[in-house]
């Protein structure tokens, strides 16, 4: 599962050589609520990619697709399908091999994660 905090540029880590590379990676989002989907275009940017992808997706109100931006209005959660593409300006995955599909979580802000503080830290052990 991969997560796209809004507003921000984001990095997505994959493993798309598993099953192909491509020069360019057309990424499909679809919202899982109202079933809008979003395309843009990235290229794998990881250092080491036989091993993992790297890719920079940056959620946007006027985003690039050809450059890696997308829009993504409803946070919540959104599937994703990654596609071997052979042009940086096609944003159609007709005929297109997938290499990789999962779920995407789209959030509002990158928040600290929360530290619960409620109860007391008492412990009672059986004596019996």
């Amino acid at each position: 599962m991969i997560r796209i905090t809004k507003a921000q540029a984001n990095t997505v880590v994959v493993t798309t050589t598993e099953v192909g590379t491509a020069s360019y990676y057309l990424f499909a989002f679809e919202n899982q609520t109202s079933l809008v989907t979003q395309y843009c275009i990235a290229q794998d940017t990881s250092a080491f990619q036989g091993r993992y992808n790297a890719f920079t997706i940056t959620e946007s109100a006027t985003p690039n697709p050809l450059t890696g931006g997308v829009t993504m209005a409803l946070e919540g959660e959104w599937k994703y399908t990654i596609y071997a593409n052979t042009n940086g300006t096609n944003l159609n995955p007709t005929g297109l091999t997938a290499l990789e599909t999962g779920m995407c979580i789209v959030t509002g802000t990158n928040a600290a994660t929360p530290t619960y503080t409620g109860a007391p830290n008492t412990y009672t052990v059986y004596n019996g």
